[in-house]
């Protein structure tokens, strides 16, 4: 396709949008909606007109049926190309470990990021799906946020089946830190830990919702969390955490980890 023509079209998808959104609309409609003067109003529908994009029927503007088409296609890369924005730490981080990401999985994903003024958006984001499922699976690189430990071992000793994955030091930390927690937590039956050296990022698997974090190097907090219900997306993260929990070792079986003492509640079960 001739680049130029494709330059023009997407500069005047506002009235492509306008047009597929209404149907038809005259040059005061234009304006009004678009916020622009009459020559411009003209001088955006002459050019599309040109391309056989728009034409006038009856003194109103209306899309040809390939201006139909061409309206959809522009609407679904402007979508694209601003998730892919959105999404861009993600992305990268995906990138660096082999995983693939197809962005359109989360075109209708709740991103969350997080402020200058209110660092802890992302975290209280994810912290509203885990009140709200009754199970839990996950792949995390980082240690989970102290603010909301108590409430998720809460959750899980009140019945929230919880199989995580996390690097040594994570796990060292989570049975070290607060040994009779941790064997609350494993002696509820609800728990299950394993251990990856790698982990990509973080991934979570509510009952019907995922959602995947990035971390700030610096300041160790969740900088963005996008979420979403998409059974597509859904499907994606399934064999993601199954990848990686495959490759994971049991905690009971981790040679460093194994002879702590929050382990001994596991009885050698966890596998």
């Amino acid at each position: 396709m001739d680049t130029e023509r494709l330059i023009e079209i997407v500069r005047r998808a506002p009235v492509l949008d306008a047009l597929q959104a209404e149907g038809e609309m005259d040059r005061r409609e234009l304006e009004a909606r678009l916020g622009v003067s009459k020559s411009t109003v003209h001088r955006f529908t002459r050019a599309l007109g040109e391309h056989g994009l728009v034409e006038r029927s009856g003194g109103e503007f209306v899309l040809t049926p390939l201006g139909e088409v061409c309206a959809e296609a522009v609407a679904t890369f402007d979508a694209s190309i601003e998730t892919a924005w959105e999404l861009a730490p993600i992305l990268r981080v995906a990138d660096a470990h082999g995983v693939g990401l197809d962005v359109e999985l989360f075109a209708d994903a709740t991103v969350t990021t997080a402020a200058p003024g209110d660092p802890y958006r992302p975290v209280n984001r994810f912290m509203s799906l885990v009140t709200e499922t009754t199970t839990l699976r996950g792949l995390d690189p980082a240690s989970i946020n102290p603010l909301h430990l108590d409430e998720i071992h809460e959750r899980i000793v009140d019945g929230m089946v919880t199989d995580a994955v996390f690097p040594p030091s994570v796990v060292e930390n989570l049975l070290t830190a607060n040994p009779d927690r941790a064997a609350a937590a494993f002696a509820s039956g609800n728990l299950t830990l394993r251990v990856h050296d790698d982990l990509p990022f973080g991934l979570t698997l509510c009952d019907d919702r995922i959602g995947v974090g990035v971390y700030d190097d610096e300041t160790g907090l969740l900088r963005l969390y996008a979420d979403t219900a998409a059974p597509a997306a859904y499907e994606w993260a399934e064999t993601v955490y199954a990848d990686y929990h495959e490759e994971a070792v049991a905690l009971a079986e981790h040679d460093a980890l194994s002879g702590l003492g929050p382990v001994e509640a596991l009885d050698g079960e966890q596998q």
